[in-house]
């Protein structure tokens, strides 16, 4: 069976702190026998704490050290000559910044193909984040898009900008969501005082306040799952706001335990300022919880005709939160086309995709 090298976005370690560690992972279909993940971190978990990622397949993690500016260019020989050493059947990259263009550069000097995973679209995200360092990485986007031998894409929303940064060939797979983890029988009604719920970082992007504010007005319970740098300053406008005791604010959740919060909503909400994708959307969708999210694309992509969406403003979440409440079958019909919508994206779907690609590309054939 072959061999795959793969260079996340993150340590490893902050996958495993984050309660992200899923089956498979990297490993769709248990289609190796041996994944190798290189880590840009000085050092990073042992293989044991996080078998799942790989299923029963070896795995071995490479931290290769954090970069900086002063030894950028010494990490592509390092990271070279690890990939000749493993000698990988196919190598994977999880975006299209330095870890993208390592992916594809040593693909290159070894003869293997390389395939970068899109998660954002980041042109919509300079438009939001104006920090200096966004824009001068953008050589390293046209490098590693342009060079690999299959960008993936994770909404067709991002296809587009794969395609301006030279993508030759662009597949989409959706972020994998196992809707069984998450199916639950119809609820009776709303609990009372009804339950919203946010998943997602507390940090700018995500825009939580919104939320927080549009629950103000309501007589409501609201739950926000993540962490993030925004975290003191909503937890102290919430209790501005007088809602210190309808707030809960949980830091992380693991995987395997996330579907019992969905379970225990009425309401889930997002509002975004930029996404690629958004997988607590599609786990609510799985939960059969009726879903308000903002005009951001690709939300309205996800969720099609399932959900309400609303600009990103208090008022229009509110006031979308005082509909569903108001129209309880609504919220009911909303749930039960979010769940049947769910199931056609479900994540045993989107892995039978991935494996074909792999496929396709181990045989030299490229992106269907």
């Amino acid at each position: 069976m072959p061999t795959l090298v793969a260079i996340p976005n993150d340590p490893i370690s902050a996958y495993l702190r984050k309660g992200e560690i899923k089956e498979r992972y990297f490993n769709p279909g248990l289609l190796f026998d041996e994944v190798h993940l290189i880590t840009l971190a000085d050092r990073d978990v042992a293989p044991a704490e996080v078998q799942a990622l790989a299923g029963p397949a070896r795995l071995h993690i490479h931290p290769v050290g954090r970069p900086s500016a002063l030894d950028l260019a010494g990490y592509f020989p390092r990271v070279d000559r690890l990939v000749r050493r493993i000698k990988p059947d196919l190598i994977r990259a999880h975006n299209p910044w330095l870890a993208g263009a390592l992916a594809v550069h040593a693909a290159r000097r070894a003869g293997r193909p390389a395939m970068v995973y899109l998660h954002i679209e980041n042109d919509q995200r300079r438009l939001f984040d104006r920090r200096l360092r966004f824009r001068l990485i953008r050589p390293l986007e046209f490098y590693s898009l342009g060079r690999a031998d299959l960008v993936v894409c994770v909404s067709r929303f991002l296809e587009d900008y794969a395609r301006r940064y030279g993508a030759r060939r662009v597949a989409t797979v959706y972020n994998k969501v196992y809707t069984e983890q998450f199916f639950r029988p119809p609820p009776d009604g709303f609990h009372r005082p009804p339950r919203l719920l946010y998943v997602g970082r507390l940090d700018p992007q995500k825009a939580p306040e919104i939320i927080i504010r549009a629950a103000a007005g309501l007589d409501v319970e609201l739950t926000l799952i993540g962490d993030g740098s925004d975290r003191a300053r909503l937890v102290e406008l919430a209790g501005r706001l007088g809602l210190a005791e309808r707030v809960r604010f949980i830091p992380s959740v693991p995987h395997a335990q996330i579907h019992r919060h969905y379970h225990q909503a009425d309401i889930f909400a997002l509002a975004t300022h930029y996404e690629g994708f958004c997988i607590p959307v599609l786990e609510a969708m799985a939960s059969a919880l009726p879903v308000v999210a903002s005009d951001t694309q690709p939300l309205p992509e996800i969720l099609g005709q399932s959900g309400l969406i609303v600009p990103k403003t208090a008022e229009a979440f509110e006031n979308a939160f005082r509909r569903l409440l108001a129209e309880p079958e609504l919220a009911l019909e909303l749930g039960r086309a979010a769940r049947e919508r769910a199931a056609g994206l479900d994540g045993a779907i989107m892995e039978r995709r991935e494996v074909e690609l792999y496929r396709r590309l181990l045989a030299g054939k490229g992106a269907p």
